[in-house]
């Protein structure tokens, strides 16, 4: 393991694992500060892609998950770090591969070998599904043939069985039969209601509630709390010390973000929150996929009446602000459900919050969170894309993709190899990146664009008609 640095290996992030229920429970955790005899796992060797070979850790992580100490987590993605002491914040994401295998062997399944093999073994067969690790090419300690067979049985079942894994909303916020009252509903794991004492309600904004603490039963369900003198928007959330289900993603929250899953269900503090509004229109889901630097959001209504439609609005993790994406009409009044689907496209590096405006015919609208940041990773490979539009006039673009921090040159040629614009000429850190390039200056004709970066470079053609 490299010095101060929890994870070194990877190739991330296909974050193509996805869902974020709205009203979906939040936790926060930190990761140990220094290893102990809780951490299981070893030291291994593996060729990664642009990693190169590689020494890292493979096993479970020690968390402290709210209050709960020594928690067990697996590392999810590949060549992204994380330093002993980060946070780590649930980002209410469901991967089926890192859900079936978290519920079915170590540390929630008896070790089949020594509890340090057997969590390596873990270890490399999540990484299998999140990065294409080759198992058969680990090297590392002296039984790792006997863990390298294990992980391959790992996978071999996962295959076979992670169709039937999901994660459960445990603990939500629900409208009540009167437009002014809510209750909360609280589950295990299985989706089975539960009974949940001292679940603490707060609210946002002005307004009251008719109480601040409310029990459920055995039916899952907490009588319904009045709300008072709440403007739309105003945010509602209930805490309560429920069972976080295994293979729940969580995120680090250092500028690159390391995804941790984890490792057993564990009782510990989590938070629902939804945003309040008398608005007719009922969302039964809300949730996210990312591929690549694309953000597909999904929605779904159960009902509406008068609804004009939605704008799709978007905030960096770093700001406070909101910014309008796109819109997407409603279907006025229905008591059918239906699907809405938007995508994101071409985002940078980073993490982001999303909600919709709802908006009906008189202008009246209320705000729907998608609970949960979205993390877009960084490449696992250095690329150059062809310019969109091409041909183009003036105006066009180039996206190129950095797996690694380096100093990165972006050169326009002309057929007789004359420099005719220098687009970028400095030091970048690892992502995704968009150039504007304006030829108003230049006659039509064939030109070239060349990337250069970290002794690599790319060279690709495009075309200039006026």
């Amino acid at each position: 393991m490299k010095k101060q640095i929890l994870f070194l290996l990877a190739v991330i992030l296909l974050f193509s694992a996805t869902d974020s229920f709205s009203q979906y429970g939040l936790s926060k955790g930190r990761v140990n500060s220094s290893f102990n005899a809780n951490w299981k796992g070893h030291e291994v060797v593996m060729n990664v892609s642009d990693c190169g070979p590689e020494t890292g850790y493979a096993g479970t992580i020690m968390v402290n998950l709210g209050g709960v100490p020594n928690t067990p987590f697996y590392c999810l993605d590949l060549c992204t770090n994380i330093n002993l002491g980060d946070s780590i914040v649930d980002s209410a994401s469901t991967i089926p591969e890192a859900i079936y295998i978290t519920n079915n062997y170590y540390p929630a399944a008896p070790a089949v070998l020594p509890d340090s093999s057997e969590a390596c073994a873990v270890q490399l067969a999540i990484w299998h599904f999140r990065n294409a690790v080759n198992v058969d090419s680990v090297s590392g300690p002296a039984d790792i043939v006997a863990i390298r067979n294990r992980a391959q049985t790992i996978i071999n079942e996962t295959i076979a069985n992670s169709g039937s894994s999901v994660v459960f909303p445990n603990l939500q916020i629900l409208p009540g039969v009167s437009p002014d009252d809510f209750y909360v509903r609280t589950t295990d794991t299985a989706g089975n209601p539960i009974a949940i004492n001292g679940i603490v309600l707060s609210m946002t904004g002005s307004g009251t509630l008719s109480t601040y603490t409310v029990n459920t039963g055995v039916t899952g369900n907490s009588p319904d709390v009045t709300v008072t003198g709440a403007d739309n928007g105003n945010e509602i959330s209930a805490t309560a010390s429920i069972q976080i289900p295994s293979g729940v993603t969580y995120c680090g929250l250092n500028a690159i973000k390391q995804l941790l899953v984890l490792g057993k269900t564990t009782t510990g503090l989590r938070t629902a929150t939804t945003t309040w509004g008398a608005l007719p229109v009922e969302l039964s889901s809300f949730t996210s996929s990312v591929n690549l630097r694309n953000v597909t959001l999904n929605w779904s209504t159960t009902s509406e009446s008068n609804n004009s439609g939605f704008d799709i609005e978007r905030s960096n993790l770093n700001s406070e602000e909101w910014t309008k994406i796109g819109h997407m009409n409603g279907f006025g009044t229905s008591e059918t459900s239906h699907n809405y689907t938007y995508t994101d496209r071409g985002l940078a590096t980073g993490s982001y919050s999303y909600r919709l405006k709802q908006i009906d015919y008189n202008g009246n609208f209320e705000y729907f969170n998608l609970n949960g940041e979205v993390v877009i990773g960084t490449p696992n490979e250095f690329s150059l894309i062809q310019n969109y539009p091409n041909p183009f006039n003036p105006t066009t673009s180039i996206d190129f993709n950095m797996p690694q921090e380096g100093f990165v040159s972006l050169k326009v040629y002309n057929t007789s190899g004359k420099e005719v614009a220098t687009l970028v000429n400095e030091t970048r850190a690892a992502g995704y990146y968009t150039v504007n390039f304006n030829a108003t200056n230049l006659s039509s004709g064939v030109y070239y664009y060349r990337l250069e970066s970290n002794g690599i470079s790319k060279v690709m053609k495009m075309a200039l008609i006026k």
